[in-house]
């Protein structure tokens, strides 16, 4: 039998020295974590810029809601001056065609005395001509007035209140709101139910000022 030689032994432990070291390592090492990772299933949050834009309601388009609210003011030129502030409800029945209800404030300026009054009116409006941000259109109504003296001087405190005119509507804004400016005749008489001699009228031109918004 062979005595190891002294390179041999060397070798040897050599190699047990490098065989402890890394088995040292190997136990010093963490264990694999076999743990299944936590997953979320929450949707992503929105954005801002993802978010479904209002819808903003169509003027003028059928089945929509507007009320208004706006200052005039008339004269016949002679005799009378007045002015109004009024509120409107109104209702397309049909796409660019509108019927409103209108309850009017007045004021008359008078030769023989001033008087104040309240009238309701109804009111039919077609938006002839209609763009993406503004309108043109026509109106008749009818209502009539009571009035806390006689209108006009000589006639009587109560009237009936036909009237036709013409305006324009401008979108002010992203939400619908709109501008109102029109032009109207207006005519003030109790079609003669007090008698010919106390039924003078007022036939007048109106200018009006409004601004329009959607329910």
């Amino acid at each position: 039998m062979r005595t190891p030689t002294l390179h041999t032994v060397t070798t040897l432990a050599l190699l047990a020295c490098a065989t402890d070291r890394t088995l040292g390592q190997a136990l010093s090492m963490p264990l694999l974590d076999l743990t299944p990772a936590a997953v979320s299933i929450q949707p992503p949050l929105e954005s801002p810029a993802d978010a479904a834009p209002v819808k903003r309601t169509e003027f003028a388009s059928e089945g929509t809601w507007w009320w208004s609210a706006g200052a005039g003011v008339g004269s016949d030129f002679d005799a009378v001056t007045d002015g109004t502030l009024f509120g409107t409800i109104g209702y397309f029945v049909v796409e660019g065609v509108e019927v409103q209800g209108e309850l009017g404030l007045w004021y008359f300026s008078q030769d023989e005395g001033d008087a104040v009054g309240i009238s309701p009116i109804l009111n039919f409006r077609w938006h002839f001509l209609r763009r993406e941000s503004w309108t043109l259109y026509a109106d008749v109504g009818i209502g009539f007035l009571a009035s806390t003296d006689d209108v006009p001087d000589g006639g009587s405190s109560f009237n009936f209140s036909p009237r036709a005119g013409v305006g324009w509507t401008g979108a002010i804004d992203d939400a619908g709101t709109r501008l109102l400016i029109g032009v109207r005749w207006q005519h003030f008489s109790n079609a003669r139910i007090f008698g010919d001699d106390e039924n003078p009228a007022l036939d007048e031109p109106m200018l009006y000022a409004g601004v329009i918004f959607p329910f």
